[in-house]
């Protein structure tokens, strides 16, 4: 398969659609002008895109927590008590993993058994098999917007239904899809799937409805900001291409508060600066974060001051959206009152903190923003030489070659040579940087911060380390 960042032409876009639409019934109910005139029926307040730039405009943060569960009346319900006793700004949709791998059959035999069993055997809410006229109850059940949630190769189907049915906004992206996500499906393949996707939220964006695409360019679990930076960037280009001008771009907050704040506010700078750079023009970037994503704390206590930590680096970063993670993360899926209950406190904190002026060290956050700059531009920049200036052949070509990786990645396409670890402070640093097209400068910055770590606690900082380093949030410290 030959891929390039070039728009898809109408008529293969159309071809492609009659394939994908035809993947499940369901598919047979989206009618792509009714479901324009459907969303131009909906309250502006219900548009993520516009509740987003609002924020922007007035410097506000707002809350958002997730939920997924088979039933559409009890889904709607969920949704429903988050706005209600959580107070959120946006919502949620987790779309099931059955769904997800295009596994419809299984999904409706789920389904069954489940209303046999009284047990519910799906991890979300399966769309695909409701369909556009029923998931317009979910929508029409709540006041505020709604994003499709959760990560996948191919999200082409549940895009169609979901953006037909009311759903202002889809957090999957190419680069997260193909290293964490999936095992052996080939990068071209993913990308190709994703320009379907994002030239169909073009097409809704040029009938004037704005549809927000959420880009994460992996989990941030002992992840050095530049290796999603980098990927962040590369699936902005793919997505600008296509004809997205909404983008939220995610941080994964990792406690340390310097290098979150750093990485929220150089994150946006840098993608505007690429996206000008290819003359995609007209563009909205917000930027959105989520806390810790590795092994939470059991106790609720704990896990709620982990909560507050990152509500309080998007608020002090000015970013316009915090993802809000619950007490229960650590032990299983949250029920609406755990969530709820995680909203109410961000919320709290947000509240708190809105007013104040309050500023880090000046120079420890520069120094963060420099050096990820750095990083990120040498990672994106080899992208763009080994691909003549086309950002999905350069990507393609440099995951082959280990220029850019992913820690902890599942693909057997991905190198996973880079590994890293926290600092004497608990900053995230490369421990090791296999292939990645770094400085001297960069490296040997990285080496010294680590070192210090080496002297303070009179230990070598190994891979042991990288171990320890991924349970000592759950155990109460950034390092232990």
């Amino acid at each position: 398969m030959e891929i390039r960042n070039k728009r898809l032409s109408d008529d293969d876009f159309q071809q492609q659609r009659k394939d994908v639409l035809a993947l499940w019934p369901t598919g047979q109910e989206v009618d792509f002008s009714e479901a324009v005139e459907f969303q131009n029926g909906l309250l502006p307040d219900k548009n993520y895109a516009k509740k987003l730039a609002l924020a922007k405009e007035t410097g506000a943060t707002l809350i958002r927590s997730d939920c997924g569960v088979p039933s559409l009346e009890e889904q709607a319900e969920y949704l429903r008590y988050l706005q209600d006793e959580g107070n959120s700004d946006v919502l949620g949709t987790i779309i099931d993993s059955f769904t997800r791998t295009l596994r419809y059959e299984a999904v409706e035999q789920r389904l069954q058994e489940s209303l046999q069993s009284g047990k519910w055997l799906l991890n979300g809410f399966p769309i695909v098999h409701y369909g556009v006229a029923q998931t317009r109850k979910v929508i029409a059940g709540v006041n505020l917007p709604v994003q499709l949630r959760g990560v996948a190769p191919d999200w082409k189907l549940i895009s169609e239904i979901g953006m037909a049915a009311g759903y202002t906004a889809s957090s999957a992206a190419p680069t997260i899809a193909f290293s964490q996500f999936s095992h052996d499906i080939p990068l071209e393949t993913i990308i190709a799937n994703f320009q379907y996707m994002y030239r169909l939220m073009g097409s809704y964006e040029e009938a004037g409805i704005p549809i927000v695409a959420e880009i994460s360019g992996g989990v941030g679990i002992l992840t050095p900001n530049s290796l999603t930076h980098a990927a962040t960037i590369i699936d902005a280009l793919i997505a600008a291409e296509q004809g997205v001008k909404n983008m939220s771009l995610m941080v994964h907050t990792q406690g340390h508060l310097v290098q979150d704040i750093a990485a929220c506010t150089i994150l946006p700078r840098l993608c505007q600066e690429y996206l000008t750079g290819f003359g995609y023009r007209d563009m909205t970037l917000t930027v959105v974060t989520t806390s810790w994503s590795g092994k939470f704390p059991e106790d609720p206590a704990q896990a709620f001051a982990i909560i507050c930590l990152g509500v309080t680096a998007a608020v002090l970063a000015g970013a316009q959206l915090a993802h809000a993670k619950t007490t229960e993360e650590g032990v299983t899926i949250p029920k609406k009152e755990s969530n709820a209950a995680s909203l109410r406190a961000t919320k709290k904190v947000i509240d708190m903190l809105k007013d104040q002026n309050i500023r880090l060290d000046a120079k420890a956050v520069e120094i963060e923003r420099k050096m990820q700059e750095l990083e990120t531009k040498a990672i994106v920049d080899k992208v763009l030489e080994l691909g003549n200036g086309d950002v999905a052949i350069g990507a393609i070509e440099a995951f082959k070659l280990g220029v850019i990786d992913q820690v902890f990645a599942t693909s057997k396409y991905v190198a996973s040579r880079v590994l890293g670890v926290r600092d004497n402070e608990g900053a995230v640093r490369y421990l090791e940087h296999g292939g990645l097209p770094f400085t001297n400068e960069i490296i040997e910055f990285h080496r010294e911060k680590i070192a210090a770590r080496k002297k303070v606690s009179g230990k070598k900082v190994d891979y042991e380390s990288v171990v320890a380093d991924l349970f000592s949030i759950s155990k109460g410290a950034l390092v232990t």
